[in-house]
């Protein structure tokens, strides 16, 4: 009976094991996509203040620092700001990921704007949208099968 036992328990450990190991990598997948998307989001509403700010030139070259001592967010000091708001200026064109990305989390784009809205108008006071230019092409190459990770 004890070896019975023994090879059960062993086939409990290595399902326990496997189950743990396959959610825990996608766990830190999902965390990845997520933190991509807030990157790029946080890179996109920084090139929108610094083109269409009213407050550019109060701010200058302290609008990072300023931005990270004001928003207090572990994980995005001035360096990171600086890193987002480069991330975006390279990959544009990821905005429409961005966007599906954030519709199969239930959250509507517009609404993701809608928050810092107040703050961060065009002069023309048109809201601020993510962009909505992503080439299929892009997409395959950089999201294979369409989807953002």
């Amino acid at each position: 009976m004890p070896d019975k036992f023994y090879m059960n328990f062993e086939l409990l450990v290595n399902t326990i094991q496997q189950t743990h190991s396959t959610l825990q990598q996608s766990a830190l997948k999902s965390v990845n996509k997520h933190l991509t998307i807030r990157n790029w989001l946080v890179g996109f509403y920084i090139v929108e203040f610094e083109q269409h700010g009213e407050d550019r030139a109060k701010y200058g070259r302290n609008l990072l620092p300023e931005l990270a001592k004001s928003t207090n967010i572990k994980g995005l000091p001035e360096t990171n700001l600086k890193i987002n708001r480069q991330f975006y200026n390279v990959y544009p064109q990821i905005g429409q990921s961005v966007t599906d990305q954030l519709s199969q989390f239930g959250i509507n784009s517009r609404s993701i704007s809608q928050s810092p809205i107040d703050e961060l108008q065009h002069f023309n006071n048109q809201l601020i949208t993510i962009p909505q230019s992503a080439t299929e092409e892009f997409l395959h190459i950089v999201c294979p099968g369409g989807v953002f990770i």
